[in-house]
C-alpha cells in the first residue's frame, strides 16, 4: 500500500491531514522500533556481553515508491 498527500486529498483530506498523517505512520514506525529493541535486550545477556550487538542501530526504512504512484491508476507502473 502506498500513501500520498495527494492520495488523501483525492480522499477529501486537507493538505494538512495528509502531511499529519505520514507523519504520523513515522512516529508509530519508531515506536516499534522501541519497543522491538527494549523486547530483544531485555535480559538478554549475548546482548550485554557482545558489544557489537549493543552498538547496532535498528533502522526504519521508507520508500517513495515509483514516479507518479500517487496516480493509483496503474500508469504509474507502465
Amino acid at each position: 500500500m502506498q500513501a500520498t498527500v495527494q492520495g488523501f486529498e483525492a480522499k477529501g483530506f486537507s493538505r494538512e491531514e495528509g502531511v499529519t498523517m505520514l507523519k504520523r505512520s513515522v512516529e508509530i514506525a519508531r515506536e516499534a522500533r522501541e519497543i522491538y529493541h527494549d523486547r530483544c535486550t531485555k535480559d538478554s545477556s549475548d546482548f550485554v556481553r557482545n558489544e557489537r550487538f549493543r552498538k547496532r542501530p535498528i533502522l526504519i526504512a521508507a520508500s517513495v515508491g515509483s514516479y507518479g504512484a500517487y496516480l493509483a491508476d496503474g500508469s504509474e507502473y507502465v
